[in-house]
């Protein structure tokens, strides 16, 4: 009789812990459809607007083709991104893919996925971008992180879509500045309470 020992330790071996970020979202940007392609046409353009890119890092392979450095800070830990990014627009459909692919080898953590945005015109007329996203980071800090991760990836790709659609973002207001902000206002309202109470 042949042992099938190995072939269920194969089954049973643990699988890489990772979390994955789903996205389909549209945004309106106050340009004409026209215009927001000519900006996903521009493909040194979209590249340079990749979240948490390093400029200088970046370098072109080939016409669609970079590689740069990419930092994203989790729960005080940051991950430095070797990132290959591939940007192919389709002028047809007007639709620009892009896929990526890093690793970090000091943090032992790797992402691969996709992102595609789609331009069409709204009921007025502006430029409507669909967006849909699928990236997996695999390893135990994006385990760890999972909630963390999903909402920075998910806020930093629709940034992206409005910088690559010609709308800046509002400024971003770190979590540390906005805890600030509230221990300020808690300890205006106790002092008030406090002046109140002894008057």
């Amino acid at each position: 009789m042949t042992s099938r020992k190995a072939d269920w330790s194969r089954r049973t071996a643990k699988k890489t812990a990772g979390t994955t970020v789903v996205l389909d979202d549209a945004v309106v940007v106050p340009v004409t459809p026209a215009t927001a392609w000519t900006r996903l046409e521009d493909v040194p353009l979209v590249a340079s607007c990749l979240p948490g890119l390093d400029p200088g890092s970046l370098v072109a392979e080939s016409e669609n083709v970079f590689r740069a450095r990419m930092v994203n800070t989790v729960m005080g830990i940051s991950a430095n991104w070797d990132l290959k990014a591939a940007i192919e627009p389709d002028p047809a459909s007007h639709l620009l893919t892009v896929t990526l692919e890093g690793e970090d080898t000091r943090l032992n953590m790797k992402l691969k996925g996709t992102a595609g945005v789609l331009v069409r015109a709204d009921e007025s007329g502006h430029a409507l971008l669909d967006y849909t996203g699928n990236l997996r980071i695999d390893g135990s800090l994006a385990a760890m992180g999972g909630p963390v991760i999903r909402s920075i990836l998910s806020d930093a790709i629709a940034q992206f879509v409005e910088v690559v659609g010609g709308q800046e973002p509002a400024k971003h207001v770190p979590w540390y500045a906005r805890f600030a902000e509230l221990l300020r206002g808690w300890w205006a309202r106790l002092t008030r309470r406090s002046g109140t109470s002894t008057t």
